[in-house]
């Protein structure tokens, strides 16, 4: 067995990783748009969905024998495997041959279809199918992995705990609208292409139901993690994961890097749980304010810990009508997963939003949701204080949060902080006080990163002070080290990372001396304003 890391060895995004068997059998890992340019510009928005030839001419796309529709050999690659639903590892997936399937997990494939809706000029690919439809049942047995979990990245420790529900003084309450019907465990699943066999393990990551992929041929094993960590609400997973003795002593272990490299001291705080204590103590400190969280709507956590902090608080959470979807998309993964339809949430109805929903023929969604769940701006600015709104970062947003009033507003970036650095974010912005609009614009991800801002008096006001509470998607330095220790590999490889250390790269708890020095730096108290 071979393996090739076409992209993704030394940079953080665009992973693409070729796994080949000596019958030739052949599979990619990812196909994934890099994050930024070689000179670490933004692309411009639609840069995925250029012309495929036009992308390898420039270095974008890689240009690997079999896998393109123009190449005379293609289809050259049984599949293409996808470990989650982040753009860096999926978003060229569509421009492979339209005869070699792409596979993903039921949550990867609920998050990518959702972008048919809002995003429907982004192709995704042609042949799109879950593991379960090539799982093998010829005496391979799919573990379960998560208990009575689900797949859902809302789950406590255990597998079994309702982490949609309250954990004060250590009492879980379930909310009460019905939960979703459970489909039973997230599993393994285990495929087959020719001589290869390809196993997926669940993993604990940002992007729900993401997954390592174990590739097996020709009698040696290869890992690749994919994106991981250890701290989030499904963290047992990565103690399965090393604990599997079907991973101990690989050939090879490739594993992500993210926090070894430049941005490692960028990703917040240490775990989720200190994200949703965080926001407890936030809400219950200015009872009398919105509190308004910028985050992901596809960060299955982060909406778990706003919904936990805001029943908590006795507030009722507020989402989009974008997150209420990704949400009901989601909801087969468990019953753990908050749902326009229960009490404790109300969704609100941003029209650019509702219009996406028109052109796609699904406003029968957006009924449903009004009919239980609405939420409008008047009753918003009315009772700041019965809400915590969980919301986009962009300037139609800021719109909103004038109407409340900026007086009223507790403003928390959940979010990367590189986002909140980058120019023309309309969000940083607002709370600076600063008067126009932003120029509009998008980065390649579609990240928002200007959109109209607020402030159109024509100026500038007293800015709102602004606190960071976020956790990021990837393993610390130390956990890196256990993995590394635990699993064994005979050779082992970091990848989506920048770091070029190789001393770094070998001994992961140096870097693990230069965070902690950083957060020496700060007191108690401003640990939670600071990334």
């Amino acid at each position: 067995m071979r393996h090739i890391i076409h992209r993704g060895k030394d940079e953080i995004g665009g992973m693409c990783i070729e796994v080949a068997a000596d019958d030739g059998t052949r599979v990619l890992l990812d196909l994934g748009m890099p994050l930024t340019t070689p000179d670490g510009d933004e692309f411009p928005w639609g840069t995925p969905q250029r012309p495929t030839e036009e992308l390898i001419a420039e270095g974008v796309l890689r240009d690997i024998p079999g896998v393109y529709p123009h190449d005379p050999t293609a289809p050259g690659v049984a599949a293409i495997i996808l470990s989650h639903s982040h753009l860096d590892h999926y978003g060229l997936a569509h421009h492979a041959h339209p005869d070699i399937p792409v596979y993903g997990s039921d949550g990867t494939i609920g998050i990518l279809e959702v972008g048919r809706v809002f995003s429907p000029d982004a192709r995704l690919p042609a042949t799109l199918r879950r593991f379960s439809e090539q799982r093998v049942d010829d005496g391979a047995e799919a573990n379960d992995s998560d208990g009575a979990s689900g797949g859902d990245g809302a789950s406590g420790g255990d597998g079994a705990s309702d982490a949609a529900g309250v954990a004060d003084g250590g009492d879980t309450q379930k909310a009460s609208e019905p939960r979703a019907a459970e489909p039973g465990p997230a599993r393994d699943e285990v495929m087959r292409f020719g001589g290869m066999t390809v196993t997926v393990l669940p993993v604990d990551h940002s992007a729900p139901d993401s997954r390592a992929l174990l590739v097996e041929a020709d009698g040696q094993r290869l890992l690749y993690t994919g994106d991981l960590r250890a701290h989030g609400r499904t963290g047992f997973r990565f103690e399965r994961l090393i604990a599997d003795e079907r991973v101990h002593g690989v050939d090879w272990l490739l594993h992500e890097g993210t926090t070894l490299g430049s941005s490692g001291g960028t990703h917040g705080l240490r775990t989720e749980d200190e994200v949703e204590e965080r926001l407890v103590e936030l809400a219950r400190s200015e009872p009398e304010k919105l509190l308004a969280v910028a985050t992901s709507g596809q960060n299955l956590d982060r909406l778990v810990s706003c919904f936990r902090a805001a029943k908590r608080s006795g507030r009722q959470l507020v989402v989009d009508v974008y997150q209420a979807y990704v949400l009901r998309k989601l909801a087969p993964l468990s019953p753990s997963i908050p749902q326009f339809t229960w009490d404790e949430v109300r969704v609100s109805f941003p029209p650019h939003q509702v219009e996406k929903f028109k052109d796609a023929g699904k406003m029968g969604i957006v009924y449903e949701m009004g009919a239980k769940a609405w939420v409008g701006s008047d009753e918003l600015a009315a009772h700041p204080g019965r809400f915590l709104m969980s919301m986009r970062g962009s300037g139609k947003t800021t719109r909103l949060l004038d109407k409340v009033g900026r007086d009223r507003v507790t403003l928390v970036w959940s979010l990367w902080s590189g986002y909140w650095k980058r120019d023309r974010c309309a969000m940083r912005e607002w709370a600076e006080g600063r008067a126009g609009s932003a120029a509009s614009g998008k980065a390649a991800s579609g990240v928002p990163v200007g959109e109209e801002g607020s402030g159109g008096n024509g100026a500038d006001v007293e800015p709102v002070e602004t606190h960071f509470i976020h956790s990021g998607g990837h393993a610390w330095p130390e956990d890196l080290e256990r993995l590394t220790d635990a699993i064994g590999a005979k050779e082992v490889v970091p990848v989506h990372t920048d770091c070029v250390d190789p001393d770094r790269l070998e001994n992961p708890a140096d870097q693990l001396e230069d965070l902690r020095d950083q957060r020496e730096e700060l007191t108690p108290g401003q640990e939670s304003r600071t990334t």
